[in-house]
């Protein structure tokens, strides 16, 4: 009796440690969202510039976006400051989330992991930077000079907002195409001969995310961002062949 109160006083002893373990990694990804939100408030008129950048002054007769509401700016903020939280306590709460199952994974797993987040993280990037410096100035040029002799563009602040954070979370989304079938090859879900097969079917379905990310339906902008999603299905098959 007393051998079974001891083992399970100390089973209790571990899930308390392992509990313990765990809110002091939440407490730090918490602390990452604080002060990624409290940065991204204190220099919100920077954040706002840079947001802004790609739009180069386009957005009303006046230059600059408009507000129609007397708390539309403050939500704004509010929201803003939100996902600079987020931006910053994602890439802790990531990696407290491997070290918390680095016990469970062997050797080869461990410097899997260590080589794909890393991998993960610049591909996203590299999404991010063309959606700014690329899709975002040439599709804004062409919606805000588009009829322009008919009417004049008056583009609310918060609109702009939600169209370049949707643009720029998505191409980083597509970016990670390559390291998504590195993956799937990796565990042997889908072969590299399976992936060639697809490619009859890339250009079209490029097309297609393309129509959907942008926000014009000209062949230019849909093009910038069709022709870069099928030469990353390229680079993915070429990966997924490395895991033979």
């Amino acid at each position: 009796m007393n051998a079974l109160d001891s083992e399970l006083q100390q089973r209790l002893e571990s899930i308390w440690r392992h509990f313990r373990g765990v809110k002091r990694r939440l407490l730090y990804v918490l602390v990452a969202f604080g002060v990624g939100a409290s940065l991204t408030w204190s220099f919100h008129e920077t954040v706002f510039g840079w947001l802004l950048a790609p739009a180069r002054n386009n957005l009303s007769a006046t230059g600059p976006p408009i507000f129609t509401s007397p708390t539309e700016m403050f939500g704004l903020t509010v929201r803003l400051s939100m996902w600079g939280g987020g931006v910053v306590a994602f890439p802790v709460l990531v990696f407290h989330v491997c070290r918390f199952l680095s016990p469970l994974f062997g050797p080869q797993q461990r410097r899997f992991v260590a080589l794909f987040l890393p991998s993960a993280f610049v591909f996203y990037l590299a999404g991010v930077a063309f959606a700014y410096f690329v899709l975002l100035p040439t599709g804004l040029s062409f919606l805000l000079r588009f009829g322009t002799n008919i009417a004049t563009p008056m583009i609310r602040i918060s609109e702009y907002m939600d169209l370049a954070k949707a643009m720029i979370f998505w191409l980083g989304v597509v970016f990670e195409l390559p390291l998504a079938m590195f993956l799937l090859a990796k565990l042997k879900l889908v072969s590299w001969q399976r992936f060639k097969g697809f490619r009859r079917y890339v250009p079209v379905t490029a097309y297609i995310l393309s129509a959907l990310i942008t926000p014009t339906f000209d062949t230019v902008n849909q093009t910038l961002v069709a022709v870069p999603i099928i030469l990353l299905f390229e680079a993915g098959v070429g990966l997924a062949w490395l895991t033979r």
